[in-house]
């Protein structure tokens, strides 16, 4: 097996993110450390860590901004890709 990694830049905030991870994560169990999540998958986990970024401005929007890198122990590529379809495709907020 394979660790894939994928790094995203996500336009939400922190509590935002944390919010929606159930739903996305198709309510695997997780645990939060800190800036870091560890979603469990049987045997496998995801490392994903959180890291805010500056706040972008868009006129008069203020857009805050995640840096996410999501590590998947023990998964193959396929395995990984399959999970970040699911997880794109359940998130309120673009990514």
């Amino acid at each position: 097996m394979m660790n894939p990694v994928r790094k995203l830049e996500m336009q939400c905030s922190h509590a935002e993110f944390l919010k929606e991870l159930p739903l996305a994560c198709d309510f695997r169990p997780y645990e939060i450390i800190a800036d870091r999540v560890i979603v469990h998958d049987g045997d496998k986990e995801i490392q994903i860590s959180i890291h805010d970024e500056p706040v972008r401005h868009l006129g008069s929007l203020n857009l805050p901004m995640e840096e996410v890198t999501m590590k998947f122990v023990d998964y193959s590529e396929d395995e990984a890709e399959q999970f970040m379809q699911n997880f794109h495709h359940h998130l309120r907020f673009g990514a």
